[in-house]
């Protein structure tokens, strides 16, 4: 069972995308299918440790063109690029906390929302908050940075509402499938929650779909 939902977590999506990177300025935008292309993009990965000072969100885009740049941080939702689909935490929170002002890669979940993936700002809250009171803020950030404690998070776009994904989530998402709910309390407890076993389990439900051609 763990092989399998290992495949479906690495497995290509397959459905016809465009190849053309660009950004929707709202969700409405992106239920039309209306995006800005962009010629240049570079999505920066955010390692772990910077993750903790500036939120959960991993990356950065660039694009060499200074007024672009400022769009893509302050004013857009999201981003497509290389098959893939980023999502602007700029103004997200969760529980009181902050996302911060960057990427995270997302998943169009049940037609209507957003799938993210980021690493959980509670526990990165947490640490900072110790190192900060410590004064460890070298030694907690790079023992926190090892522990790719990454979490799923559902946006609600229309409300900004952002749910984590948890046992009592789960339990919701895939009643009726006992088979699937006994494979997530089969897993490490360490990684029961990331992405590396959630998207799996949701796949097989349908409900990850592709998201670059609304239907």
């Amino acid at each position: 069972m763990k092989q399998a939902l290992l495949l479906l977590f690495f497995l290509p999506l397959t459905l016809t995308v465009k190849a053309q990177s660009g950004y929707c300025l709202t969700f409405d935008e992106y239920e039309a299918d209306t995006w800005y292309p962009l010629s240049q993009l570079e999505l920066k990965y955010r390692s772990g440790n910077k993750s903790l000072w500036y939120g959960g969100a991993t990356y950065k885009p660039t694009t060499g063109d200074s007024q672009t740049d400022n769009v893509l941080k302050k004013q857009a939702r999201l981003i497509r690029h290389k098959g893939s689909l980023y999502l602007n935490c700029h103004g997200l929170s969760c529980d009181g906390r902050k996302f911060g002002n960057r990427y995270a890669t997302a998943y169009v979940f049940d037609h209507d929302y957003f799938l993210f993936t980021a690493m959980s700002i509670q526990s990165a809250s947490d640490v900072k908050d110790t190192a900060k009171m410590f004064g460890l803020i070298g030694g907690a950030v790079a023992a926190y940075a090892h522990k790719d404690d990454f979490m799923c998070y559902i946006l609600f776009p229309r409300s900004g509402i952002v749910e984590p994904i948890d046992q009592l989530m789960m339990d919701m998402l895939l009643e009726g499938h006992p088979d699937l709910l006994a494979a997530l309390g089969e897993a490490n407890e360490d990684i029961r929650f990331s992405p590396q076993t959630i998207i799996p389990l949701l796949r097989q439900v349908g409900l990850i779909e592709q998201f670059l051609v609304p239907q």
